[in-house]
């Protein structure tokens, strides 16, 4: 009977292990869906104004602001991982995101709904 029930502990304790490991293999970019909140213009626009020289667009920056801080953050995060990029400061990089969304959170504050016509 005690080997049925080392069995069982032994079946528990291996979900449980599979569970952290898939838990931990979770990217939390698929997970908040960060891939589809924006157009790919405004993809552009931001990754270009973080990533090298540019502007983002009021359009973009509510954009940006609808995908959520999170994701923008992630999003910076993951882009760095690439080794694409190891060659970018990172400080530098992490500073243009952070003024970015800055702005374009000022921007989404000065944009008012439409009046109804009603």
């Amino acid at each position: 009977m005690a080997s049925f029930n080392s069995y069982i502990v032994f079946g528990v304790l291996v979900v449980m292990a599979n569970g952290a490991v898939m838990a931990r293999d979770v990217d939390p970019i698929k997970a908040n869906n960060c891939e589809t909140k924006m157009t790919l213009h405004c993809v552009n626009e931001v990754f270009t104004s973080i990533f090298k020289t540019g502007i983002v667009t009021d359009n973009c920056c509510i954009e940006l602001i609808g995908l959520g801080k999170f994701c923008h953050d992630a999003l910076i995060k993951k882009t760095l991982e690439n080794p694409l990029f190891k060659n970018n400061d990172t400080s530098v990089i992490l500073s243009r995101g952070a003024q970015v969304w800055n702005k374009c959170t000022l921007v989404s504050k000065d944009v008012s709904p439409s009046p109804s016509p009603y």
